[in-house]
């Protein structure tokens, strides 16, 4: 029987706040003088309040490109409206369970920095997940468990879905800046090197530094590290740095350069790039040709007006 979905996502929902300002540094320095002031407002700054988390990111961007595609979250009455209106349309199945939604407030400059209150995302565990939602996954091609940095349950989920699921269900994960947690990160990778925990992860250039150092591997070459992420963990691992992106299975590694692109935004980019490489993944494309198709989507996304992921006919032909 063929699968029911190409990929299963979980966990996490957010309601994103992005506060948009040319210079983050001269906006700590007014809020700082506003505090020592005793206090006040700042006007005239942009700002939007949009769906988030990266497992909801992920989800869109997979079903704007036309997978099958099942995302098992969570959200509060408030905002699970804002949630199910991102996927009309989509080939998108939801699963929502009933806590609350994640906030997040994003300062967006040339970088972002985000303030969050994990909420309902950090007590994601296994037994939150019904029978129903287990067969779901065990029919679905590629399972993904993402945001590991906000969820204390998640390496917990992770090994529930490793025994369940067992060892031939390709697992997926993108942890997410995972460096207020070093030291349980450290014993999620010791986990993943002697368990088989997943098959594939995902990161982008800072949290693959912070990967690399805690275990010791160099991190002056990011395709030399990136291989050598890949060896000691056993797995499949993708990196996707500022000027290239790589990819390795610990012995071969492949790479391509990354395009600048006239960025409007940077939220959710990093999870719209996992969807394209998931995407050529499942197409069956050659290393190269998945790090280029992931990072054409990912510039089009940051390109892009109104913070949609590329839909499959804006990416163009799919292949080797």
């Amino acid at each position: 029987m063929a699968p029911t979905f190409d990929v299963a996502v979980m966990h996490d929902f957010f309601v994103d706040r992005l506060v948009h300002t040319k210079s983050l540094h001269k906006m700590i320095g007014m809020l700082s003088e506003k505090a020592t002031a005793g206090g006040g407002g700042l006007h005239g700054v942009p700002q939007e309040e949009v769906r988030g988390g990266n497992a909801v990111n992920l989800a869109h961007a997979l079903a704007r490109l036309g997978l099958r595609t099942l995302l098992i979250t969570h959200s509060d009455r408030n905002y699970e409206p804002l949630l199910r209106r991102t996927f009309e349309g989509l080939k998108a199945e939801l699963r929502v369970k009933p806590t609350p939604a994640g906030l997040t407030v994003a300062f967006e400059e040339k970088v972002n920095v985000m303030i969050g209150d994990s909420r309902g995302a950090s007590d994601f565990g296994p037994s939150i997940l019904d029978e129903s939602d287990w067969r779901a996954l065990e029919n679905s091609r590629v399972v993904c468990s993402v945001n590991w940095a906000a969820n204390l349950r998640g390496t917990e989920l992770l090994v529930a879905l490793r025994k369940r699921l067992g060892s031939e269900k390709t697992i997926f994960i993108d942890p997410a800046d995972f460096r207020d947690r070093v030291p349980q990160f450290k014993e999620l990778l010791k986990k993943i090197a002697e368990r088989h925990l997943v098959d594939w992860v995902s990161m982008n250039e800072q949290e693959g530094i912070a990967s690399a150092r805690s275990l010791g591997i160099g991190t002056g070459d990011m395709g030399r590290m990136c291989r050598e992420l890949a060896g000691r963990l056993g797995v499949v691992f993708d990196l996707h740095a500022v000027k290239r992106s790589y990819t390795s299975e610990g012995t071969r590694l492949a790479s391509a350069a990354v395009v600048k692109a006239r960025s409007r935004r940077l939220t959710g980019a990093g999870d719209v790039w996992d969807a394209g490489a998931i995407l050529g993944r499942l197409k069956g494309l050659d290393e190269v040709p998945r790090l280029r198709l992931a990072n054409r989507a990912a510039r089009l996304y940051l390109e892009s007006e109104g913070l949609m992921p590329p839909t499959r006919e804006q990416i163009g032909p799919i292949s080797n």
